[in-house]
């Protein structure tokens, strides 16, 4: 009979997750980063990678971030899942609330019938509240999108809508709550993605993060499904 193993079953540990610091001239910096692994083998071969990474870098006038997430997956040597998103974004602070900025979105999915989508946007940006407790930040703007096809290396152009919600709440002492939403809406296709998540703090380090996310494009290319979820369970580390 043959053994199967599994190893850390989608578990993810976050590296400078919750980390600020002020540098000599009073820039702020805050970052996060997660990896998880997951493998079998025996009567079934799959591994599964996910990684993510966010720096944040805030002066008086100016606020940048950047992140790039990972997905990787495959059952008996067999890809099932491919994908590398990258988001950039430069803004200018007019108060505490309130700021303009630029942003990018390069999205790479293997198995999406786009080679690539990238995205660039002009936008405004206002804090509502942004605490320890709760966050609520919006973002709306006007950009221009790119959609490569992978069937023929056709490229689809146009302007879009751009927008988005980043909310958080802490229910108890140990539990927060998290939802972010992105749109880019066009005249030919509209993206939408929904990440949500609840996180439980077990340990003055140590946090379990349950989350979903779901991506969905109203015109996707032929014969793709328009919807794709992800379901994951975090093993998050403080310090």
């Amino acid at each position: 009979m043959k053994k199967s193993t599994l190893l850390a079953a989608m578990v993810s540990t976050g590296l400078f997750s919750g980390v600020a610091f002020a540098d000599d001239n009073g820039v702020k910096w805050s970052g996060s980063g997660q990896l998880g692994f997951s493998m079998t083998s025996g009567n079934s071969d799959t591994e599964n990678l996910s990684a993510g990474l966010l720096l944040k870098r805030e002066s008086e006038r100016w606020v940048s971030d950047l992140s790039l997430d990972l997905l990787r997956a495959s059952n008996d040597d067999v890809d099932t899942a491919e994908r590398y998103t990258l988001n950039t974004k430069t803004g200018y602070k007019f108060d505490d609330n309130d700021y303009a900025y630029y942003g990018t979105r390069w999205d790479k999915d293997k198995f999406s019938g786009f080679d690539y989508t990238i995205t660039t946007s002009l936008g405004w940006g206002h804090k509502f509240y942004d605490g320890e407790e709760k966050r609520l930040i919006t973002e709306v703007g006007v950009g221009y999108k790119t959609e490569a096809f992978d069937i023929d290396r056709t490229e689809n152009s146009g302007v879009v809508f751009v927008g988005k919600l980043d909310y958080m709440r802490q229910i108890t002492e140990t539990t927060k709550f998290e939802n972010m939403l992105v749109l880019e809406a066009g005249d030919d296709n509209t993206f939408v993605q929904n990440d949500l998540g609840f996180s439980f703090k077990v340990s003055e380090k140590f946090a379990v993060k349950l989350a979903h996310q779901i991506r969905h494009n109203t015109d996707a290319p032929l014969d793709k499904d328009s919807t794709d979820t992800l379901v994951s369970a975090n093993l998050v580390y403080d310090f």
